[in-house]
């Protein structure tokens, strides 16, 4: 039976939230008294009054990039970047904009130019890490997470970068070593026990529970988490503790589909109860009613209650979904004349 697996997935610029501080060289920037919760059209208004001031276009394109308005975050930046040539700050939100366009090539280069301006500018050298990673680059990450360390060895994050960049590469043993590293620089990564408990499930080792359950520790709502801890209980064969994780995710998320989904098949194939199944499943299709693997699923129910009918409907219901999907095709064959 399929049912879904965890997936690691990089989201880019996620791991660098932490990074609240930029360290660029400010020059002589003129600073204008403006509150966090400033509109667009507050700044707009104090740039009438003030246009050579390059925090204020500053701080409009970080308000533009939030509301996902890239090309006008880029055309102020460009104005802040020709009024103070210096800043190296202006220089990271202006790579944060090219990150959130795709454009890696410019963001290397807005990332290097910050270099040029702060040798010393450790979100710099995180960020090119970061993108590194994501760019598959591997051993520049890892240089670039090695300098940020020099700099600042304190700081978790680059041990988490190198972290993910081992296992990204294959070496989950140097990866272990780095999310413990950053674990030791803060107890409460959230992050860090997460990949670890990935580590560690993906090789059928109870020391991923441990992980999880810290991670839950410090969110303990985090619909990832317990996922995890579902996935893994219910590849060790726990249907017990695994039903236990995925009910908690209905609490918190009512309408969490994969959910539903594992425990129609915890219900199916670990403990061969098939009309407690037959419900889990409709309610998937009640929340996706094109998940046609549930629809084969709740298919195969009915099959193996004799309800061949209903089987016959919900096998060519998945087909109507994924032409040619095979197992559902295999199902109206079993059936056939019955």
């Amino acid at each position: 039976m399929k049912y879904f697996k965890l997936i690691m997935i990089l989201l880019a610029g996620i791991m660098l939230v932490s990074c609240d501080q930029q360290s660029g060289k400010s020059g002589n920037e003129t600073i204008a008294v403006v509150s966090d919760t400033s509109s667009v059209e507050e700044l707009s208004s104090l740039i009438r009054e003030d246009s050579a001031n390059a925090a204020l276009y500053h701080q409009r394109a970080l308000l533009y990039l939030g509301q996902e308005q890239q090309n006008l975050a880029m055309r102020d930046m460009l104005t802040a970047i020709q009024l103070d040539r210096e800043n190296a700050s202006y220089m990271l939100t202006l790579s944060d904009i090219y990150m959130s366009m795709g454009l890696f090539d410019n963001c290397v280069e807005a990332l290097e130019k910050a270099l040029e301006i702060d040798p010393e500018n450790n979100e710099s050298m995180l960020k090119l890490a970061e993108l590194n990673l994501i760019l598959k680059k591997y051993k520049e990450a890892l240089q670039y997470a090695d300098k940020a360390i020099d700099m600042n060895r304190s700081n978790p994050l680059p041990y988490f970068l190198k972290g993910f960049t081992y296992a990204e590469a294959g070496d989950t043993v140097s990866a272990i070593k780095n999310y413990l590293e950053a674990i030791d620089k803060d107890q409460n990564y959230y992050d860090a026990y997460i990949q670890l408990g990935f580590i560690y499930s993906t090789r059928g080792n109870r020391l991923a529970i441990d992980y999880f359950n810290n991670a839950l520790n410090i969110d303990p709502e985090s619909i990832e988490a317990l996922y995890a801890l579902g996935i893994f209980y219910q590849e060790s064969g726990d249907a017990e503790n695994a039903i236990s994780a995925y009910n908690k995710i209905l609490v918190i998320s009512p309408g969490y589909v994969y959910a539903y989904y594992n425990l129609g098949y915890i219900n199916l194939v670990l403990l061969d109860d098939y009309r407690t199944a037959t419900n889990y499943f409709k309610q998937v299709l009640e929340l996706d009613p094109e998940y046609f693997e549930a629809a084969y699923n709740l298919g195969y129910c009915h099959e193996l209650l004799g309800e061949y009918a209903q089987a016959r409907e919900m096998y060519n219901r998945a087909l109507e979904v994924e032409v040619n999907y095979q197992r559902a095709i295999d199902g109206l064959n079993r059936i056939s004349g019955k």
